[in-house]
């Protein structure tokens, strides 16, 4: 029996349409593998902490083991104007990109549902959690954390979870939402909207 040409044609493009499909899928699904993803958070974070070694190496070094708030309060001002120089169109979702977003909620998700996170959900959203009608904290990327507002608790069962971070970074939580704090710039690096 003898196959039309323009079936065997038919059946060439199908056969690479679904070729062209299950390859792209895989490559969807490997981009967003948790490996994939703390490999991009990683770059993120590295890619900040340059912007951050720079900031702090241009401006007067803070004298070693000093207590005084007023000269603390100062550095802390100096390093966060010259990270917003060095980064002066930082956006939401530059370090928390969407698939780093998607892995960190599934992350605090896990640890915050059901009977065995409500202890963890209890302390974000308990007291320290600096909520919009006690302290304002604005939600923006490279803005100031007022020094006034209270560091909510991050429940080592959540800090755990979480991507380790450099000494200079914080988990924190405004509300519902999670931000990465530059606690040496008190600068808002980056956030995430109702992550609870």
């Amino acid at each position: 029996m003898r196959i039309h040409p323009v079936f065997k044609k038919t059946a060439w493009i199908v056969t690479s349409i679904i070729l062209l499909v299950v390859c792209a899928c895989a490559e969807s699904s490997q981009a967003t593998s948790p490996q994939a993803q703390s490999k991009e958070f990683q770059a993120g974070i590295d890619k900040y902490m340059e912007i951050h070694k720079k900031a702090e190496a241009s401006v007067p070094a803070m004298p070693k083991e000093t207590t005084d708030a007023a000269l603390i309060a100062k550095h802390q001002q100096q390093v966060a104007e010259a990270i917003r120089k060095l980064r002066p169109n930082a956006l939401v979702g530059e370090v928390f990109t969407p698939s780093v977003r998607q892995m960190i909620v599934a992350t605090v998700k896990q640890k915050v549902e059901g009977k065995a996170g409500e202890s963890a959900k209890a302390t974000i959203l308990g007291e320290g959690n600096p909520k919009s009608e006690a302290v304002p904290v604005n939600l923006t990327v490279n803005g100031t954390y007022p020094t006034t507002a209270p560091l909510s608790t991050v429940p080592p069962s959540v800090l755990m979870a979480l991507p380790t971070l450099p000494k200079e970074l914080e988990y924190r939580f405004v509300g519902r939402n999670l931000i990465l704090l530059d606690s040496a710039a008190n600068l808002i690096v980056d956030f995430i909207p109702n992550v609870i």
